[in-house]
């Protein structure tokens, strides 16, 4: 009987199996296949990080200290090391870890480290818009604070996103006393069904530093790709890639998937983000913009006003076609949980109360429903006073 269970597999053959499996080759029940240079090399290095934490594990006693653990696995990579054939021993020398033991987080202007991202530099993650994980907004905002060269790919901007992000955009462009720009950004976006707004394009375009590109013929683009490739010279690169343009919806209150790449971690798919976009920003299709040009303004507002009116518009008569929708909306359950506290306080005679919640979790639409569930209590639609600090 195999020990091998019957299923699909892609890794190395390991010794104590051999023999099962060359069995299991002349009774036709199984398949092998000789990897080339390159495929070895990468089955190889998965072996490796697979059985590392089972090394590691064995080599210390669980009595050990904390301290004495590191020892023993800090001597355990240096012996790994040691054996590796290296022509110079110069070069060995310099990769053997040093102890004690520190991790390199940056390196920055004196006493200005910055913000370092919640999600690191080294795994990826998957951001889904759940309230108990990082915000995109925010992490987007973390590695703007170092970073050389940033490349955005976008379907539409709007002035909502824009302004979530400029300030940190100005800081990283600003002209230092040498006459150059932290970062570099080179942003392709299009009037894709007109959503893209001429206001938050022209104050992207209009920093220092910043290309912009877009495609005016969003009909025949239709560029769904939504990307931020954050290029870094000291190779600790990052890629989010998913549904999400610069909008406010898409980066604080809409549910959005966004997967972040690491360079470290997934270079080959980094670097074929990188090669994508670079095919994408030579494309003849997207075109370079300048906001103090007044025919390229033009030409935006034009095709922007096209791509907006474009689909409800009655061919034979040119007159504007209503379109309705209907749809169900109903408070979340952390916003009923709101709501229903605000119902028991009313009931005790007090009207005047404060709802503090996040940004992004739905305070105007706590305040509609409460609004909404007032006027079937009182039959009619009561006054309301709605102040808002900006829109």
């Amino acid at each position: 009987m195999t020990k091998l269970s019957q299923g699909l597999y892609d890794r190395l053959i390991l010794d104590d199996e051999l023999a099962e499996i060359n069995q299991l080759i002349q009774e036709g029940r199984a398949t092998v296949q000789t990897p080339s240079f390159v495929e070895n090399r990468e089955y190889l290095l998965t072996e490796l990080m697979n059985r590392l934490p089972e090394l590691l594990d064995e080599i210390s006693s669980s009595k050990d200290s904390s301290s004495e653990k590191n020892q023993a696995e800090i001597k355990l990579i240096s012996t790994l090391l040691k054996n590796v054939r290296l022509e110079k021993k110069a070069e060995l020398e310099a990769d053997l870890i040093a102890q004690p033991p520190q991790v390199l987080r940056s390196i920055h202007e004196p006493n200005m480290p910055g913000i370092y991202p919640v999600t690191g530099l080294r795994t990826p993650w998957l951001f889904s818009s759940a309230r108990s994980e990082p915000s995109l907004l925010h992490e987007l905002i973390a590695e703007l604070q170092a970073v050389d060269t940033v490349d955005i790919l976008v379907s539409f901007i709007t002035w909502s996103g824009v302004r979530k992000i400029i300030d940190v955009l100005k800081q990283a462009t600003a002209i230092d006393a040498t006459g150059k720009s932290r970062t570099q950004f080179r942003i392709l976006t299009t009037t894709y069904i007109g959503a893209t707004e001429s206001r938050a394009v022209n104050a992207l375009a209009e920093l220092p530093n910043v290309e912009l590109r877009i495609s005016l013929d969003g009909r025949r683009t239709r560029l769904h790709a939504k990307a931020w490739i954050f290029n870094r010279n000291s190779g600790f690169g990052t890629a989010f890639i998913g549904s999400a343009n610069l909008s406010e919806s898409a980066l604080i209150s809409g549910i959005e998937w966004t997967v972040k790449l690491t360079q470290i971690s997934n270079e080959p798919i980094f670097k074929n983000a990188q090669a994508h976009f670079e095919t994408l920003w030579n494309d003849g299709e997207f075109l370079h913009y300048d906001p103090r040009n007044q025919d390229h303004r033009n030409a935006l507002e034009k095709a922007l006003h096209k791509e907006a009116s474009h689909g409800k518009t009655n061919p034979n008569n040119s007159e504007l076609i209503a379109i309705q929708s209907w749809f169900d909306l109903s408070p979340k359950p952390y916003q009923q949980e709101m709501l229903d506290r605000l119902a028991a306080e009313r009931l005790h005679l007090r009207y005047r109360n404060l709802v503090v919640a996040a940004t992004g979790t739905g305070k105007t639409v706590v305040a509609a429903f409460d609004y909404a569930r007032l006027a079937k209590e009182k039959g009619g639609q009561p006054r309301l006073l709605f102040v808002v600090h900006r829109v």
